[in-house]
Parts: C-alpha cells; structure tokens; sequence
C-alpha cells in the first residue's frame, strides 16, 4: 500500500507543477518536453539489461509506439492548459475520470468481457460526475471545451496503451524498453515543435523539466510495483479516486480554489462510479 500511496501523491504533484509553472511564467511546452527527456533517461538508469537499439528498431511496436509518443505530448499539453486555466480539481477529475472511454472501448471490442449491471450504473454515474464536477457557478474565464478535450483524449490515450500493451509487450523486457522509447520519443516530438516554432530554450524551463520529470516516471514505477503486488482490481479504483480527491483538496489548500456544493456531489459521485465500474 506504500507504493500505492506514493503514486498517488506523485501524480497529484504534477497537477500542483503545471500550475505552478503558470504561476512562475515557465514555458508549458518546454517543460514538458525536457519532462520527457528526464523520464526516459530514468527509465533507462533503472533497466538492468543491456539496450539493443537493433531490437528495438525492428521490434513490431516501435511504429504505433511512434504515434503513441506524439500524442503523449499533445495530450500532456492539454493536461497542463486545463490545469492551468480551469484549476487542478477539473484537470484531475477530467483525466481520471476519462476511465470510462476504454471501459467503453472494451465493451465494443471485446466480447468475452463480463459486464454487469452495476458496472453500467458505473459508467451513468461517471457522465453524472462529470458534468456536476465541470459545472461552475457564475462565467468562467476560459470555455470548459478543454478539459472535455482531455476527458475524451486521455480515455483514447489509455486504450491504446492497454492495445499496445496486449497486442505487442510480451515480456517484462519488452515493458521497459517501451517505457524508455515512448518517453525518448516524446521528447523528440516536444524538440522538433520548439525548433519549428524558433523558440529559444530557457534555462529556467529546462530545470522545470526535471523538476516534473522525476514525478512523472516515479508514479508510473510505483504503480507497476503497486499493480505487482496488489493487482488492478485494488490499484486503479484507489488510485482514481485517490488523485481526485488529494488533487482537490491540495488545490483549495494551496491555491484556494473554489469548489460549489455540486462540484463535491460530482467528485463524490465519481469516487462512487469508479468503484462501480472497476471493482464490482
């Protein structure tokens, strides 16, 4: 439960980094970037064989690999912009809460799956939680369309890694090394948009990039030791609700921000939903 724990402090910190960096005037994209850089060159120091670059290059999952990395940039960026803009509780919420896609997605797909009614009252509960969660008393600032946007691409974002994952990892081996060469990946794509874009790389970034780096692949390792010994069924229903609920706190605490009566109906309704769907 250690390790549990631990994963869900360091995904809530890089919540509290993207709004942060809006706060310090730190570039996002920068940042994230080199956050890249600083998990692939961790996963690398961790992996206790040597790397073969031949077998990965002619490994079946390096081209969806490829596609997958680019994504994880645009879908980190869009994490960061709704953090940042519409505060960490709906940035939290909208990409935990985007479980449901790949539930659905697994539904459609997969016709072996044992699917209850309970589980359905999950995903009703879900939506509800969603819309009251996103629901905010007066004008916003900014439109809400982009945290709709990472509720649906994060939910994409995880079906394709559970694809990936079960259509082409066949070893431990293989895990790692994915690891290290879609965060690599990543990073590339991160690099060629600042030099297309003729953005001068600031040092200031660089070390924000570290700085959420080190969360960002920590909380994917403590996971994989949390999913080791716990199993999925305990870890992804604590550790959803363990993030919304540390995230909104830590925001109110440290940021002061707002909550209405329905934004808490909504985060307790989601907590209840994800427990529907995943444990039942």
């Amino acid at each position: 439960m250690i390790s549990l724990a631990i994963t869900i402090l360091l995904t809530s910190v890089l919540f509290l980094c993207f709004k942060e960096f809006s706060a310090r005037k730190v570039n996002t994209h920068q940042a994230i970037t080199f956050n890249y850089l600083t998990a692939s060159f961790l996963a690398y120091i961790f992996y206790k064989e040597p790397l073969s670059y031949y077998n990965i290059v002619e490994s079946n999952w390096i081209l969806p690999t490829i596609a997958l990395g680019a994504f994880f940039v645009v879908m980190f960026n869009v994490m960061a912009i709704t953090t940042q803009q519409l505060g960490i509780s709906i940035g939290s919420m909208a990409s935990k809460m985007s479980l449901i896609i790949p539930v659905i997605g697994a539904l459609l797909f997969q016709e072996s799956l044992d699917f209850s009614l309970i589980n359905a009252l999950g995903i009703i509960l879900a939506l509800i939680a969603v819309y009251l969660t996103f629901k905010k008393e007066g004008n916003l600032k900014h439109p809400i369309n982009i945290a709709i946007i990472l509720f649906f691409g994060a939910g994409i974002l995880d079906m394709s890694l559970d694809f990936i994952q079960n259509a082409y990892l066949e070893n431990e081996k293989d895990y790692s090394q994915f690891i290290i060469v879609i965060f690599f990946i990543a990073f590339l794509v991160g690099l060629l948009k600042i030099i297309f874009s003729k953005q001068k790389i600031k040092m200031n970034n660089i070390i924000a990039g570290i700085v959420l780096g080190v969360p960002n692949y920590f909380s994917i390792y403590f996971v994989l030791d949390s999913l080791e010994k716990l199993g999925g069924i305990i870890v992804f229903p604590i550790l959803n609700i363990g993030v919304v609920l540390l995230s909104s706190i830590l925001s109110y605490l440290f940021y002061k921000e707002y909550l209405s009566k329905l934004n808490w109906i909504g985060i307790g309704l989601a907590c209840i939903s994800i427990l529907l769907i995943l444990v039942f």
